[in-house]
């Protein structure tokens, strides 16, 4: 009976800890694969996609190229994608990562501090960021389109 009311505790904290519903993400400041800065603080009244991914991951030869698609839907409206790459800081390995799999969103280039602050154990991890930049939902792995679209839709129609 113990083990079954630890199992239990543990998955109720887990489950808590992982939907971060309406918590203030970390504010970082990166670089994409091109020198530019970027302010996460700058990209407030937008529905912001952030998907953490390496260059190892199977997973995220999938999910990005289906992002692409969906960032190239969604073009002209307030919602902006990125990738952060976890694992490299090679700007030509990045841009050949990005030609090789097929996506072309903007990739930031993750530092310790942003994958500690965003609790990164694994790839790839998408955060769904409402208008005022509040955690809307975290993903974890491959995720369908449709879904997202829905989420998006969603957070779009809010102030």
């Amino acid at each position: 009976m113990k083990k079954v009311l630890s199992v239990i505790i543990a998955l109720f904290i887990i489950s808590g800890i992982s939907s971060g519903k309406g918590l203030k993400p970390y504010s970082f400041i990166l670089k994409d694969e091109n020198g530019r800065t970027v302010k996460l603080e700058d990209l407030k009244g937008n529905v912001v996609i952030l998907t953490f991914w390496s260059t190892t991951c199977h997973t995220c030869r999938e999910e990005l190229p289906k992002l692409s698609k969906l960032a190239k839907e969604y073009q002209g409206k307030s919602v902006k994608f990125f990738g952060i790459v976890i694992d490299t800081k090679d700007i030509s390995y990045i841009k050949d990562i990005k030609e090789r799999w097929k996506f072309d969103i903007t990739v930031l280039i993750g530092d310790s501090v942003v994958i500690s602050k965003y609790r990164i154990i694994g790839t790839p991890i998408t955060y769904i960021l409402k208008k005022d930049l509040t955690i809307g939902k975290i993903i974890y792995g491959d995720y369908p389109v449709r879904k997202y679209r829905k989420i998006i839709n969603k957070l779009l129609k809010e102030n």
